[in-house]
């Protein structure tokens, strides 16, 4: 499996230990703080939830993957889910339930036999797929997000 973390964080702005060294927005609810001397904005938020939204979507297809599990689902807010614990989702149901993992209303994982989208704390999304996936990188990576490889601190797959 190859597996990558996919950001909104630029690598060379790291520190030595790999912690991201700049402040920065990470969370849906921090619309409207600021950051860089001006407030995050519902815009620029979406073009970002967006971005990852289309790369990890990219990443599946372009892997031939059609569908991911939901796993290891926490749902301690009470959403409204049309799916639980095991359910299969298709890539038009993962690109409903993506935002919302990202907007942290509930979370998830969602994987498959040879395939997965981890969502992790500070807007860290992590993609495992059975091939590498050059286009997906360049598709990420043209829509201002940076492709890593990097194991998923998440864990290998549940076993179906």
């Amino acid at each position: 499996m190859i597996e990558y973390r996919v950001t909104k964080y630029d690598p060379a702005l790291r520190d030595i230990g790999g912690a991201y060294a700049l402040p920065e927005w990470s969370s849906f609810t921090d619309i409207g703080c600021m950051f860089n001397g001006s407030p995050l904005s519902e815009a620029e938020y979406l073009q970002v939830e967006n971005a990852y939204i289309s790369s990890a979507l990219e990443f599946l297809c372009e892997s031939g993957v059609s569908s991911l599990a939901v796993r290891e689902l926490e749902n301690h807010r009470g959403a409204q889910l049309t799916f639980g614990e095991g359910s299969t989702l298709s890539l038009e149901q993962l690109k409903t339930a993506l935002p919302r993992v990202l907007r942290e209303e509930f979370w998830c994982k969602f994987e498959g036999p040879d395939s997965f989208i981890h969502i992790g704390y500070d807007y860290y999304m992590y993609v495992g797929v059975p091939t590498p996936c050059s286009k997906a990188e360049q598709v990420a990576a043209g829509i201002g997000l940076f492709v890593e490889p990097f194991k998923s601190p998440y864990g290998g797959l549940v076993a179906a």
